[in-house]
């Protein structure tokens, strides 16, 4: 374990370079296309834009914690660290599978107002799609910033402008 956290620690403190920054730009469009066609069929995706200045940056602060930050040094740190110590194909998988895992969790042990989305396929198949992109992304660019930024601003356009749920 004390592998995977310095191995967390050390994609921290990666800053990638800019051609690092447009291969997960790159992969992360077509990603966003993808959540945004399962989210409209699934309804919980529509446009809906927060008109409130002030929540819209109290927003930005606190989804960049949690789910971004956290969630990213978790899965796409220190468990696929982890993981990858005993086999990396399994790891890999092993983490995106858990961070899928994670939001049905949250959703029948909090039961917070984002629950019913949390448990409905399409959901879940949009978090699947963005376990794998993010992990090839964190695995090619050995930081955990791109993956981190990715999920912040995907979250952020969902909450601020496509109807998610607030806490």
């Amino acid at each position: 374990m004390q592998a995977a956290l310095r191995q967390t620690w050390a994609a921290v403190k990666f800053w990638p370079a800019a051609s690092q920054w447009k291969t997960a730009v790159l992969f992360a469009a077509p990603t966003a296309l993808i959540i945004a066609v399962a989210g409209a069929i699934g309804g919980w995706l529509s446009f809906s834009p927060v008109n409130d200045a002030q929540t819209a940056l109290l927003a930005l602060a606190i989804l960049f914690v949690v789910p971004a930050f956290l969630e990213e040094i978790i899965f796409r740190g220190i468990l696929l660290s982890w993981f990858a110590t005993f086999s990396q194909r399994w790891g890999n998988w092993l983490s995106i599978f858990l961070f899928v895992l994670w939001h049905p969790f949250q959703a029948l042990t909090f039961g917070a107002p984002w629950s019913a989305i949390f448990l409905q396929p399409s959901f879940l198949f949009a978090t699947f799609i963005l376990g794998i992109v993010l992990t090839h992304i964190r695995i090619v660019s050995q930081s955990l910033w791109p993956v981190i930024v990715i999920h912040w601003l995907l979250v952020v356009v969902w909450k601020l402008l496509f109807g998610g749920p607030f806490y």
